[in-house]
């Protein structure tokens, strides 16, 4: 009977021995493969979005620090309406058009100007508009050209955040944006 206890036992740890044997060498016998990290770790994860028009003016007119600069959009155009004073005496202005993406620039070509309702050329409107108008950081008036830019460094300046302007389909009522490396 002993002998018969022995051998159970002998090959009982027999087994567990080549199980473990097959355990490890497998282990160490598997293929792995390689994935290819070049170039994600350093480049810009995106995440994108898009905004309605009433949102694009609400956070515009919310976030500007400055009473007199009022902006207005809706399917036919941008509206930006600017209250100033000359020698004492406040002067309505206003500028429209139809906003598109340049690089990093909101360009908005000039289609509608009117400086206090004076009946001028709108050459001589646009002159006036740019020697008198005080306008924000980041926002000009081209020269040669009627067009007001925005400058889209000025969305991190007054939001906080560094946005890209992808696309603007204002009459669609879309502004596609986009926010790089915040991964």
């Amino acid at each position: 009977m002993m002998h018969k206890l022995w051998m159970i036992l002998f090959f009982t740890l027999l087994l567990i021995n080549l199980i473990i044997v097959v355990i490890v060498a497998s282990f160490f016998n598997q293929d792995y493969e390689e994935s290819d990290l070049t170039g994600t770790e350093n480049s810009p994860q995106a995440l994108t979005f898009i905004l309605p028009n009433q949102t694009i003016k609400t956070l515009i007119n919310d976030n500007l620090p400055y009473e007199n600069f009022n902006v207005d959009i809706d399917t036919s155009g941008v509206t930006v309406n600017i209250e100033s004073r000359v020698l004492g005496i406040p002067i309505r202005s206003s500028v429209r058009g139809a906003p598109i993406v340049d690089g990093d620039n909101i360009v908005i070509p000039l289609t509608d100007l009117n400086l206090a309702d004076l009946p001028l050329s709108e050459d001589t409107l646009y002159s006036a508009l740019k020697t008198f108008l005080d306008l924000p950081e980041g926002i000009t008036m081209a020269d040669g050209k009627k067009e007001l830019i925005i400058d889209t460094k000025i969305f991190e300046q007054y939001f906080g955040i560094g946005l890209q302007v992808n696309k603007i389909d204002y009459e669609a009522d879309t502004w596609y944006f986009s926010i790089n490396n915040i991964f």
